[in-house]
């Protein structure tokens, strides 16, 4: 499953147009921004086009950066970088193995977990794009296990290593922030009694590890600063851990940045300062033609909802189309073009997850595994409703478009739990050897099939139009 896993991947880097995947076209311009300066780049003519290159989460781009200098190999930059992100989503399945075996050493749910991992059709396609996602992926599941670990082996190491990939993440997307909450809840929860420990404990594993203690403890300091320096520095200036490209840049800049662009014409619609007609003209000018077709399209379904009267969705209706178009974009493809894996071909997956579901009702004790079962899905649970209240739904009531903001690649960084809980909990649901294995090839020819040959099936010649050069 793994070489059928890396041969696609492999596929997707040399063959999909660079206008295919999500913002891909920005992040690979910042990467070659990055790549033409030692520590860090500043806002300049060549990078307004691909927004801040200030101001935001640098590690994944400065990485990119210095080993873009090192493609000797004729081949483009493009390909180059996405050769180099592939690694990251086998270190990402390589650190969820161990997390599972953390639960259990059942062979048949190993593999289980690996044919999910190596068979979700968005996670499959993104790991072979130039994205952050695939470094913050990759940090997040590394953060979960060792802390997870912790709570198993009681070793200060593993928590150390956990709140460094944590801080790497951090400076890797700011998405990541709400993940280190839950992470440090979790941790809060969990380690209540020993708090009052805590100062001799690390004074004591400081003196036992020698040099690696005093590595991993300059290490966090610096992440710490890092990180204070950069969501510090922008909530000091800005009043906000993200500033918008039109609040650092003057004006006119910021607006040959696609995404910039959109807002702000949205913005100036939304508040009447501007009427359909002239944010049509204003989006002409936008170069990318998803985005311009997405700012027509904002500010027109805005219009008619204001001259009809239309009222928002509630809470729960919004929620429920979240769910579904979470699981349309995980087993398919959201980016500039898409697959939406719905109607009849996920029936198959549905029936899976909700016996898994069922499974989990069924066979759930939340104090099994010195609660880490429950750790896990708390970690889930919370991220996902953070995701959901206060990430989609606002950007919902804002621009009244119910999936500009949704995308199933938005979880990906608890997809690793997700999985471990559907694989754990799915086999334990039957008792005898002849059912899981009929459960288990069953859910591994369903992820099989859900994934590339239906990519195959689905894709038009649009989507394979990338020059190797």
């Amino acid at each position: 499953m793994l070489v059928y896993f890396a041969a696609r991947l492999l596929f997707f880097a040399i063959n999909i147009s660079p206008h295919v995947p999500p913002d891909e076209v920005t992040h690979f311009g910042k990467c070659e921004i990055f790549s033409k300066v030692f520590l860090l780049p500043v806002n300049s003519p060549e990078s307004y086009q691909y927004g801040l290159v200030t101001n935001i989460p640098w590690i994944y781009y400065w990485l990119m950066g210095k080993l873009l200098t090192l493609n000797f190999f004729g081949i483009s930059d493009l390909v180059f970088l996405r050769l180099l992100n592939i690694p990251f989503a086998f270190g990402t399945i390589y650190f969820v193995r161990r997390m599972l075996r953390l639960l259990t050493d059942d062979r048949l749910t190993e593999i289980l977990l690996i044919a999910l991992m190596t068979n979700t059709m968005m996670f499959s396609f993104l790991s072979a794009s130039v994205s952050y996602d695939n470094l913050a992926n990759l940090l997040a599941a590394m953060a979960l296990y060792y802390l997870f670990a912790f709570f198993k082996e009681r070793s200060a190491t593993m928590l150390a290593a956990s709140i460094l990939c944590q801080l790497a993440g951090s400076l890797t997307k700011n998405t990541f922030l709400p993940l280190v909450l839950v992470m440090g809840l979790v941790l809060i929860i969990h380690e209540l009694r020993n708090l009052r420990l805590l100062p001799s404990a690390l004074k004591t594993w400081m003196h036992a590890s020698g040099k690696r203690g005093l590595g991993l403890g300059f290490a966090i300091v610096l992440g710490l600063v890092l990180n204070v320096q950069l969501y510090g520095g922008n909530y000091a200036r800005y009043r906000t851990l993200e500033p918008e490209t039109y609040n650092v840049l003057p004006l006119k800049n910021a607006m040959q940045y696609r995404l910039a662009a959109r807002n702000y014409i949205f913005n100036l619609f939304k508040e009447g300062r501007i009427t359909v007609g002239e944010a049509n003209d204003m989006a002409a000018k936008i170069d990318h033609p998803g985005d311009r077709a997405d700012t027509i399209n904002l500010v027109g379904n805005y219009a008619q909802m204001q001259q009809s009267g239309e009222k928002p969705a509630g809470f729960l209706f919004y929620s429920a189309l979240w769910t579904r178009n979470m699981m349309e974009s995980t087993f398919g493809i959201k980016a500039h073009l898409g697959v939406a894996n719905s109607g009849p071909s996920f029936i198959p997956l549905a029936i899976l997850i909700l016996l898994a579901g069922i499974a989990f009702l069924v066979r759930w004790r939340p104090w099994e595994n010195a609660w880490l079962p429950s750790s896990l899905a708390a970690v889930v649970l919370s991220y996902g409703l953070f995701i959901l209240c206060k990430i989609n739904y606002p950007a919902y009531l804002e621009y009244n478009d119910f999936v500009m903001t949704v995308a199933g690649r938005y979880m990906f960084p608890v997809l690793g739990p997700i999985y471990v809980l559907f694989s754990y909990y799915l086999l334990r649901l039957f008792r005898g050897r002849n059912a899981r294995l009929g459960i288990s090839a069953a859910a591994v020819i369903t992820f099989i099939a859900s994934d590339f040959p239906f990519f195959l099936s689905s894709v038009t010649p649009e989507w394979f139009t990338f020059p190797l050069q």
